[in-house]
């Protein structure tokens, strides 16, 4: 694993970029790394005073530098997640989301928090209350509910993925 600095500019584009996400702040470290694991795609941006843990997931396409990365938070985050809608799944459904699965609506027992369509949504299991994965809603809260069937959430980062690795090594 490679762990080095993040730039100030990099960090400003980073602050720009998270700034669309409703209910965050600015970031305030100064002192934002990489690490980098043996696939090239897949980076951890991190402040571990801070419990500040982005994913930073690369795309293979050549086109701009915008539509070649996202950014969202990770489970272990403690700065962009508690401010996040969740959405809780039964325990049949845990299996498949932490196998890397979108989250479909036959297996949403409770939904928490107002969001649209595109916000990042923290998905729970029901038994415990554990967070088990972080994703990106296909539609807004009330297409969510009224919704019969489908993919409704899409699996951004789950326990147990190549971040969840990357995370490991940290420690």
């Amino acid at each position: 694993m490679r762990i080095y600095n993040l730039s100030k500019s990099s960090r400003d584009a980073l602050t720009v970029n998270l700034s669309r996400l409703p209910g965050v702040t600015s970031i305030k470290s100064k002192d934002l790394k990489i690490a980098e694991g043996d696939d090239p795609l897949y980076e951890i941006i991190f402040d571990a005073e801070e419990k500040i843990y982005l994913g930073f997931k690369k795309k293979k396409s050549k086109e701009d530098i915008d539509a070649q990365a996202e950014i969202f938070p990770l489970l272990k985050d403690m700065w962009i997640l508690p401010s996040r809608p969740t959405v809780v799944v039964d325990s049949g459904a845990v299996k498949f989301v932490v196998g890397g699965a979108n989250i479909m609506r036959p297996g949403i027992t409770k939904v928490e928090g107002e969001f649209s369509q595109g916000d990042l949504v923290l998905v729970k299991e029901e038994k415990f209350g554990k967070a088990i994965a972080v994703g990106r809603a296909n539609l807004a809260r009330p297409q969510l509910e009224e919704a019969k069937k489908g993919a409704v959430v899409e699996n951004l980062h789950y326990a147990g993925d190549k971040f969840w690795q990357l995370l490991k090594e940290l420690q």
